[in-house]
């Protein structure tokens, strides 16, 4: 049997897997989503809409507040969100949340 190679790990930052509500925020549109797994780089949610969610958005939730993100790939009902924020900001704000 051949050895299947892996994939290099291209995260800077370990995920944690959470099922937070929240919204995706552009303007005075607001967007609810499930967030699935979240970094200090950015997080993947799920929402029924995705195909409208524009490029740029603000992930709120009530855990952790607002971060500014763009949304970096689209999938079904999945969005993957890089945040804009700096990395020590962001890991305080969703360390917070976490404990």
């Amino acid at each position: 049997m051949k050895a299947q190679k892996r994939m290099p790990e291209r995260r800077r930052f370990e995920r944690a897997t959470v099922l937070w509500s929240g919204h995706l925020v552009h303007g005075d549109q607001a967007i609810a989503c499930l967030i699935v797994n979240i970094s200090a780089g950015g997080a993947m949610v799920r929402t029924d809409d995705a195909a409208i969610c524009p490029a740029s958005v603000t992930l709120r939730s009530a855990r952790f507040g607002d971060l500014a993100a763009e949304v970096r790939w689209r999938k079904n009902n999945e969005l993957g969100l890089k945040f804009l924020d700096d990395d020590q900001t962001v890991a305080a704000l969703i360390g917070k949340a976490l404990r």
